[in-house]
């Protein structure tokens, strides 16, 4: 998520319309990562306004040791994992309605052959319930990683551990995921 330093200062000084600009900037992000890490879209819709609830209230102590950018998108990652563990187990292991559109609706080409688009759907069934069936921490930096494709000091930052417990999660989440699939 890019935004720009100068709005954030506008923010921060309570700019006429400074707050608004920055939501309509960076809504349709959070909300994709939102949708991406909850599934289902009534959720992903409820954690983005909780996200924005949470910058309003914080913003004016955002310090800028990081881009704004990050700082959102781990308010976006927090949000999102307080409600996968406020759903409960079946749900906070992902199995909700959306899962499969919401991470891998550009899996199936409209330009492949009727049975390749047929092959690339069964895939993309089989991988999101193996994705659904990770623990929290493995499914959350699968998508960090593979789905938003952000960098392992990148993941790392967000989830607030080091680089190489971002690469053993992965590490094992991929061979999970592997095994799952088949």
């Amino acid at each position: 998520m890019q935004v720009d330093p100068a709005l954030v200062r506008a923010v921060q000084r309570g700019e006429t319309g400074a707050m608004d600009d920055l939501i309509r900037g960076t809504y349709a992000d959070v909300y994709a990562l939102c949708r991406r890490l909850l599934g289902d879209p009534a959720d992903a819709a409820d954690a983005t306004q909780e996200v924005y609830i949470r910058v309003v209230r914080s913003v004016l102590g955002f310090r800028g040791e990081a881009a704004f950018g990050t700082w959102l998108h781990r308010v976006a990652v927090n949000v999102c994992m307080s409600a996968l563990r406020r759903r409960g187990d079946v749900r906070a292991r992902g199995q909700s309605a959306g899962t499969v559109d919401a991470v891998f609706d550009d899996i199936v080409s409209t330009d492949a052959s009727p049975e390749d688009r047929v092959a690339n759907a069964d895939l993309a069934r089989r991988t999101a319930k193996a994705l659904a069936e990770l623990t929290d921490d493995a499914r959350e930096v699968v998508v960090l990683r593979d789905v938003q494709g952000l960098s392992t000091k990148e993941t790392a930052e967000l989830l607030g551990v080091s680089e190489g417990a971002v690469k053993v999660r992965l590490h094992r989440a991929h061979a999970k995921l592997r095994e799952l699939v088949g």
